[in-house]
């Protein structure tokens, strides 16, 4: 990691690691991205390739990878990485790392997922349906009998099977539980990658280190001031007086507060104050990072909690280090963050918090004794809490509520289903409203199983747009509330009322949107609510998912395809202008895609041609091609053609006047011109 250092802030950084060690190390050689997308781990004996997949189910989506690494680190073309609200980009994580460690022959020795010293068994597999446990079963395992990216690396002799879950009802989408159940299969004494001999490992612990970025929007630099320089890391094992005393955005809560546990099965993580810089809407205070009209942009709590550890084993510790004084050795593990039985509080300087890029070291155990064959089994949740509108204290009660229900889920073995108490989220389709073959509006339709379950009370219909933040902000086209509990009525029974919504011909429930304009980028969904649920635990009112799979869609509208003649082809927007509504308002590595000319009104066969006023040509692109790409939907339709402004040389188009030429081999030639101003 780079971080440029003035004098003030070398001085804190001297103060800082001689509080926390006398050891500095290069950040560069520190904050490297693992670059398992392009060097995969060479296979040998049972070893496979690096392999990841994703939860997005909830409202909270992360990165499951099978070499024991939470999230994505990587600095460029990203995949979701305790990013939330899900699908928005807005990542809260940087890596999760899971450290096994132990003595063995009287050496301690530290097995680490940062240094690339477990290896992957299996592929990531995932598991939905009757069969699964939640909305979405994902497993895999890795061991460090062999680690061929980490020659140096003594073995413990432990083989990891990972299992997590996650659920898209609202009162447990912002958590994904993990399940590890650890064994000692023994080490390999002939380097043939299989454990031949037994190898007893001797005070076993279990730790892991949660290095949160709070948070990294699509628009913002991994290294950005807003990033990951002013992350606090936290644990309970201290009284929450001390910390208040600390933090003024805590001040003034302690009734709040009293409702939260003391609980040192917690770490988290959250945007503190970084008092050498504004927010972006000037304010002193960057605390949540409020935008330019003070929306947070960062509102969230990201938490890590143990939950269960079977057999049981005590809770040890909790340090923090910093991106300069990483542990780089075993020895350096044990003395600074394993070996030392204590809860570091608030790292203070000067009686101040030090907003710095921290990771939080949680540690279980010992455990006496682990045989050769013997397992533990460490359940865990991962969380991010958030209060959207307020963030601060009230998003850390609402992640300590979310594992109350982590702890529920967990003490009836994953067998509560979400159908018991919300129908979830409904199946909706997203279609282009015509009349007289001309694209109107955009029909939101979805299945009518909601309104059977005993709690089911509302339908909220939201439709949303990215902004220049990147994130999708969302309105409330319509809300519809059964309070009469009875069955859907025809269109038009239900002309004027609140209830039920408006049934179409094929007996789904429809709402048609007229306030769109062709070629923009709408976002839909259709979200079920209950009534308030207290049973078996205070879920409150139960919400589904906003970006469930079965009830988000996306959509640019179109005419249908033209099928006479070329008379109506358009070009949108014309003259093009670089702040165009058509554009991404937040390119990145991530969302690359940027500028966006539509062709419109053209046959399914249609290619079209540009060239310059001069007769140069310049690019080519044809009917049904989109260039968004990054994006989790398709916007390509048969009738438009679109064109990234990218000439065939692979730069970007000048200022000036533009022809076209559309050809089609059912509808003939059509010319035309179209303008790009920068």
């Amino acid at each position: 990691m780079t971080y440029r250092l003035n004098t003030r802030d070398l001085t804190r950084v001297v103060l800082l690691t001689l509080v926390l060690s006398s050891t500095i190390f290069p950040a560069d050689a520190i904050r490297t991205p693992r670059l398992d997308k392009v060097s995969p781990t060479p296979r040998v004996g049972p070893i496979v390739d690096n392999n990841y997949k994703w939860h997005e189910s909830g409202s909270m989506w992360n990165r499951v990878t099978n070499f024991g690494v939470l999230g994505d680190d990587a600095y460029t073309e990203r995949s979701p990485s305790c990013d939330y609200p899900g699908g928005s980009g807005n990542s809260y994580l940087y890596r999760g790392s899971l450290w096994l460690s132990g003595f063995v022959n009287g050496t301690f020795t530290c097995t680490k997922a940062d240094d690339d010293e477990f290896s992957p068994l299996d592929s990531v597999h995932i598991l939905k349906g009757d069969d699964a446990l939640s909305d979405c079963d994902i497993w895999t395992s890795y061991y460090d009998v062999k680690a061929p990216l980490a020659p140096g690396h003594t073995p413990l002799g432990v083989q990891v099977t990972e299992k997590s879950y996650s659920w898209s009802a609202s009162y447990a989408a912002d958590f994904i539980m993990y399940e590890y159940t650890i064994k000692n299969v023994g080490i390999d004494t002939d380097d043939d990658g299989y454990p031949d001999a037994d190898q007893t490992i001797d005070d076993f612990y279990f730790t892991m280190r949660l290095d949160g970025d709070v948070s990294k929007l699509t628009t913002w630099g991994a290294e950005d001031k807003f990033s990951n320089q002013d992350d606090i890391t936290m644990a309970n094992g201290w009284d929450w007086g001390d910390w208040i005393n600390y933090v003024p955005e805590f001040a003034g809560y302690e009734d709040l507060f009293d409702q939260m546990p003391v609980d040192s099965s917690i770490v988290f993580m959250f945007d503190a104050d970084n008092p050498e810089y504004d927010a972006d809407n000037g304010q002193p205070n960057d605390f949540g990072n409020p935008d330019v009209n003070g929306k947070l942009q960062t509102p969230g709590f990201l938490g890590f909690r143990i939950l269960k550890t079977v057999p049981e084993m005590p809770k040890h510790s909790f340090h923090q280090c910093n991106i300069y004084n990483d542990p780089g050795t075993d020895a350096e593990t044990w003395d600074r963050m394993i070996g030392v039985p204590e809860y570091e509080n608030i790292l203070l300087i000067n009686d101040a918090i030090f907003p710095y890029d921290y990771r939080g070291i949680l540690t279980y155990g010992p455990y006496p004794q682990l045989a050769t064959g013997d397992s533990i089994v460490i359940t865990t949740a991962l969380c991010v809490g958030a209060d959207p509108d307020s963030g601060s204290v009230y998003s850390l009660a609402d992640m300590f509520k979310d594992f109350v229900v982590a702890d529920f889920m967990l003490e009836n073995d994953f067998s509560i289903s979400s159908e018991l108490f919300s129908p979830g989220p409904p199946e909706v389709d997203v279609s282009v409203y015509t009349e007289n073959n001309v694209a109107k509006g955009v029909r939101i339709a979805w299945d009518t199983l909601a309104v059977q379950h005993e709690n089911f009370e509302t339908y909220v219909v939201s439709k949303g747009a990215k902004t220049a933040s990147g994130l999708v902000e969302w309105e409330a086209l319509a809300t519809y509330t059964d309070t009469s509990g009875g069955t859907p009525k025809s269109t038009a029974d239900a002309a004027g009322a609140t209830w039920p919504p408006p049934l179409n011909s094929d007996g789904q429930f429809e709402y048609i949107d007229t306030d769109v304009v062709n070629g923009l980028v709408y976002h839909y969904s259709v979200q079920t609510k209950t009534k308030y649920v207290d049973f078996p635990i205070d879920f409150g009112v139960i919400q589904s998912n906003l970006t469930a799979a079965t009830s988000y869609k996306v959509i640019s509208p179109a005419n249908p395809e033209a099928t006479e003649n070329l008379d109506r082809v358009k070009v949108v927007p014309n003259p093009y202008i670089g702040s165009a509504q058509w554009n991404n308002p937040a390119p990145s590595s991530s969302f690359p895609w940027e500028h966006r000319i539509l062709f419109t009104n053209l046959p399914g066969d249609a290619k079209v041609k540009i060239f310059t006023i001069d007769g140069d040509y310049v690019a080519e692109t044809e009917a049904n091609q989109s260039v968004v790409v990054g994006e989790n939907f398709d916007l390509s339709s048969a009738s438009v053609a679109e064109w990234d402004l990218m000439t065939r040389n692979n730069q970007e188009a000048a200022p000036g006047i533009y022809v076209y030429v559309v050809k089609s081999k059912s509808l003939g030639n059509q010319t035309g011109k179209f303008v790009i101003i920068r």
